[in-house]
């Protein structure tokens, strides 16, 4: 059989990863007529290579896996001379497949080893050879699917839809303004009784909540529609008993309710912005400075080894972006990826494992960032890092400080676990809680590890200074304890402090308040040292040191039995009067210390979107030293022919659960290597930082601000501090925007929207 013959009969999978190389971030898209740019298709797996790395793949698959992969098709897309057409912009509720034809003109060649088989100029080509390369170039990229996936939205029917019926009298006609204050935009029909009211106001949008305060005084007329962007394509239905956007699943009876009300939906043309159209937009508002005070544009700084690249925004990705230019290019001490080496040899499929991404993204930004003038896409490395996270996988906006927690979480589980020199740990450190009971003044001392540090902020609207936010967060306060030794429950002094200092120091604002029983974030002024980039002032922690217990002045109290976590009634009654079911209160005084409602709120305020916030809490139990395993379980997941060290590994981490321990092992099967040992040391026993308050002295390295009304919108950047013709200036980072930052507008931005603070202990 002649390759071309090969070539016909082979099958081309719908999805291809053709969008960048599996090891850089080379496209083979191409703005001129130069044909620079191209990749080498793998007809063997159906990944993509440049020129450059497709003798890696070809070793990997030799060496390891015995295959040649050596029947490529080369691509390069050149692109087409355009049009002039008005530059419009549209808002789209999802991405739609567009083929590329109008946009570029594909060369290929087809080739086998080094020889040239047949290309784009070869004439009289069997059908079957052309049919096979068009369905090559047509497929689906495996980073539009992932993205075509993300950005769905998912609006449902919910019971009040359900239960809702058509009345069967006359049709009525409904009012073309507010019943109340004669508004006549922004309005929304009440689905029970055709109520008009206007919404609530928005910026540039005027409204003064009536529509709301129509369901507040009749509580059975929960549902919704607006009316200027209603269309028959289009309907943003909303539950205010549910508080949320929902839609009918019967189009039918979608239809005849709203020709009860007069309004034939097949003629409806929307006059106003949807509820989506209207976030999106928002969303592309809330954006920074990129003028200074006179208006010029902020200089504008190319990629380089010095101040890295840009990243591109895949719709809303910024929180990551921002998180990463830190991370990758904040010069903080000593925190690097190098330690990772290059990219191991055994891995073929180089796209869906989490250390090659990371190798790739690296090498990118440390070794060749000149070649990425207008950034990278991180698409890939974004699908790899959110794997199968219900929130990090999706394409919604997510919040910095938790996707940085995340991060570092899942790079200690899967990347540095074995490793001597995590550069995490430059990051972690130990508080440390006192509790002295009022009665038989008996203490107890509780540590534990953190990689940031939560700052809460005063309900105050004039400037706050961190560091008096720090004390009195530090302070401490009385909580009611059920003291072993009185055998009672009894008030105690509870205080917190640090005892070991990290390298590097991650500090988050909460700027989370609550308004009208609605979570929204502040832009509270807070100062910071070293917030002008040539400020030298440093943060002094040394004054928070924990001195731990201190055997001549302090009785430890009676261990006894470990007492069960109790939640305070009190708190859980305010919580659920805040609108938070019981299971989510509960969770949420446990992971922050069952010590006030306020404090459990903010936690559950950067917790919303957990799948299992509302699920019914269990308390989790104390580890064990030894960890042991079900053998009847480890011994059914091997007999799955699962690896069964990682099998082990993985119902270690699930306690025990096999449903969540054999997902656990597909997830991360780049972990399947006899050298898997689990460590039976914990955590805790492992000491982070130093203990040396005289050396507890930070510098502000940078800073990732957050503009918007809500963590889960508006707009992240990153500001970090670098060496710009001979001065320390503040760089910022937008996306795949670089420019220096110098404007007193952005030391306004920094103060009023920092979120994340990074810095270098001095």
């Amino acid at each position: 059989m002649s390759e071309l013959e090969e070539f016909g009969l082979l099958q081309i999978p719908s999805v291809i990863h053709k969008d960048d190389c599996g090891y850089c971030f080379e496209s083979m898209y191409n703005d001129d007529q130069m044909a620079s740019h191209a990749l080498n298709v793998c007809l063997t797996c159906f990944q993509s290579f440049c020129d450059t790395h497709i003798p890696v793949h070809q070793s990997v698959a030799k060496n390891d896996f015995n295959d040649k992969h050596d029947f490529l098709l080369k691509v390069s897309k050149i692109r087409k001379p355009e049009q002039k057409q008005p530059i419009e912009k549209k808002l789209k509720l999802e991405i739609t497949e567009k083929s590329e034809d109008d946009t570029y003109e594909s060369l290929w060649w087809l080739t086998k080893g080094a020889v040239i088989i047949a290309d784009y100029r070869t004439q009289g080509l069997n059908s079957s050879v052309t049919t096979k390369v068009t369905e090559i170039l047509n497929a689906r990229s495996s980073n539009f699917q992932n993205m075509t996936q993300a950005w769905q939205l998912e609006v449902k029917p919910c019971v009040h839809v359900e239960n809702l019926e058509v009345p069967n009298d006359n049709p009525q006609t409904v009012a073309n303004r507010c019943t109340d204050c004669k508004l006549g935009s922004n309005l929304w029909m009440c689905l029970h009784c055709g109520n008009v009211g206007c919404g609530r106001q928005q910026v540039g949008i005027e409204g003064h909540s009536h529509a709301l305060k129509h369901f507040e005084s009749n509580p059975g007329h929960p549902l919704a529609v607006k009316l200027g962007s209603l269309s028959n394509s289009a309907a943003d239905i909303y539950c205010y008993s549910c508080d949320d956007e929902v839609q009918f699943a019967d189009t039918k009876k979608w239809i005849q309710l709203l020709l009860y009300w007069g309004i034939d939906i097949q003629s409806r043309v929307a006059q106003e912005k949807t509820l989506l159209e209207l976030q999106v937009e928002q969303n592309m508002n809330w954006d920074f400075q990129m003028v200074d005070a006179e208006g010029h544009e902020l200089r504008h700084l190319e990629g380089s080894k010095k101040y890295g690249y840009g990243l591109q925004n895949l719709g809303n990705s910024c929180y990551l972006n921002s998180v990463l230019q830190v991370l990758l290019n904040g010069d903080l001490s000593r925190w690097s990826l190098e330690g990772l080496g290059d990219f191991p040899g055994d891995v073929l499929y180089v796209s869906s494992n989490l250390r090659c991404q990371l190798i790739k993204m690296r090498n990118a930004l440390k070794n060749e960032p000149e070649k990425y003038p207008h950034g990278v896409k991180p698409t890939t490395f974004k699908h790899c890092i959110g794997g199968t996270h219900e929130e990090f996988s999706s394409g919604r906006q997510q919040d910095a400080l938790e996707f940085f927690s995340y991060f570092v979480d899942l790079l200690d589980k899967k990347v540095f676990e074995k490793s001597s020199s995590n550069p995490n740990d430059l990051m972690k450190f130990s508080l440390q809680d006192r509790i002295e009971c009022t009665k038989c003044h008996g203490v107890k001392y509780t540590s534990q590890v953190s990689d940031y540090l939560q700052v809460l902020l005063s309900d105050s609207e004039e400037p706050q200074d961190l560091l008096a936010n720090l004390a009195q967060n530090f302070q401490g306060d009385e909580v009611e304890f059920k003291c072993p030794t009185c055998n009672e429950t009894t008030k105690a002094n509870k205080s917190c402090g640090f005892r070991t200092f990290p390298e590097i120091l991650v500090a988050s604002c909460s700027r989370i308040k609550l308004v009208n029983w609605v979570p929204v974030k502040t832009s509270q002024e807070v100062l910071v040292p070293g917030t002008q980039a040539a400020d030298t002032a440093i943060l002094e922690l040394g004054q928070f040191k924990s001195n731990g217990f201190d055997p001549d002045n302090e009785t430890l109290l009676e261990k006894g039995e470990p007492a069960g976590f109790e939640p305070k009634a009190n708190c859980i009654i305010q919580l659920t009067e805040m609108g938070f079911s019981e299971n989510a209160a509960v969770r949420a005084l446990y992971h922050s210390g069952n010590s006030s409602a306020e404090v459990a709120a903010n936690w559950l305020f950067q917790h919303m979107d957990d799948a299992d916030l509302n699920d019914p809490f269990i308390v989790p139990s104390a580890p064990s030293k030894a960890a042991e395993v079900n053998p009847q379980a480890l011994e059914n997941m091997a007999a799955m022919g699962l690896n069964p060290e990682l099998c082990r590994k993985a119902l270690i981490i699930n306690q025990g659960n096999v449903s969540a321990s054999v997902e656990w092992v597909f997830n991360n099967l780049d972990y399947c290597d006899s050298s898997i040992q689990e460590s039976t040391v914990d955590e805790d026993d492992k000491e982070y930082g130093i203990t040396d308050k005289d050396k507890a002295n930070y510098r502000l390295k940078a800073v990732v601000c957050h503009k918007g009304a809500s963590v889960h919108s508006g707009h992240y950047v990153a500001f970090i501090k670098k060496q710009v013709e001979n001065e320390v200036k503040w760089v910022l980072y937008n996306d795949e925007k670089i420019v220096v930052a110098d404007s007193p507008t952005n030391i306004e931005e920094i103060k009023k929207n920092g979120y994340i603070y990074f810095f270098d202990r001095s």
